[in-house]
């Protein structure tokens, strides 16, 4: 497959079939996906759906909601769009993820229209650099191995509030990298993990969506999540996270996690 999460298998304008390859694996089983890649792969769904209905290029995709319905699995996948709106300033695609015809994950992408308001909007900060602090990643599994994790608050395998710099190192599809809102879902599913106040060999925390909202695009190839979890007393948490590029504020996440003991 080479250096990629997904190869295409088949496609036309409102589906195609995908092979996610064993870098998309997550930390609870090999066998399934983290939840980065297929949020990602939904985003990139919705802007080719939405190009081929409209032909535009000034529609950007700022927002995604995900609803995980079953684990997605590594192997073959199906990806279906419908284009629910496609108004002057601003669209709406839903995109469904399938295996062997059983639905995996729903997503809602919105597109704004690009515009200038930059007289209104406070000045972005100059562009920072990214800490030059030791890459690395205290816990091993498929995706996480996928990314380079530079931590600058805590780490993903000690309890508490978290923050690191992270950007891929591995592509969407073979020959495309990751862009835009596609990149942010990529790493943003990763926030729980990331604010763990638990165990992981005691303590299962899965997220069943993914909330992403960005004020503006994304530059550079970098992003910083700094997150933490709030733990219920019912069995659920959630996972928030601010996300910022090197000029700044960009956007928030949120997820609704599941918490379990881990059988035995």
């Amino acid at each position: 497959m080479g250096n990629a999460y997904f190869s295409l298998i088949d496609e036309d304008d409102r589906r195609a079939r995908y092979f996610a390859g064993a870098a998309t694996g997550g930390p609870w089983d090999p066998g399934l996906q983290h939840g980065g890649p297929p949020n990602a792969l939904a985003v990139r769904e919705a802007e080719r759906a939405i190009f081929a209905e409209t032909g535009r290029t000034d529609l950007t995709a700022l927002r995604v909601a995900a609803e995980f319905v079953h684990p997605v699995p590594v192997g073959e996948v199906d990806t279906q769009t419908q284009v629910l709106r496609a108004a002057r300033s601003a669209a709406l695609v839903e995109v469904a993820i399938s295996a062997g015809n059983r639905p995996c994950l729903f997503a809602r992408v919105w597109f704004v229209r690009s515009s200038d308001t930059s007289v209104i909007a406070p000045p972005l900060g100059e562009p920072s650099a990214v800490p030059d602090v030791p890459p690395g990643l205290d816990v091993s599994f498929p995706y996480g191995s996928s990314l380079e994790w530079r931590f600058i608050k805590n780490q993903m395998g000690a309890p508490g509030p978290a923050a690191a710099w992270v950007r891929p190192t591995t592509q969407l599809l073979d020959g495309e990298d990751v862009t835009g809102l596609a990149r942010v879902a990529l790493i943003a599913d990763s926030a729980s993990g990331l604010s763990s106040e638990l165990d992981w060999s005691v303590w299962s925390f899965l997220n069943v969506d993914l909330d992403i909202h960005l004020a503006r695009s994304v530059e550079g190839e970098w992003l910083l999540m700094d997150a933490a979890t709030q733990f219920g007393p019912a069995g659920s948490a959630l996972a928030r996270s601010t996300l910022s590029d090197v000029r700044g504020v960009v956007g928030s996440s949120l997820q609704t996690l599941v918490v379990a003991p881990l059988p035995g």
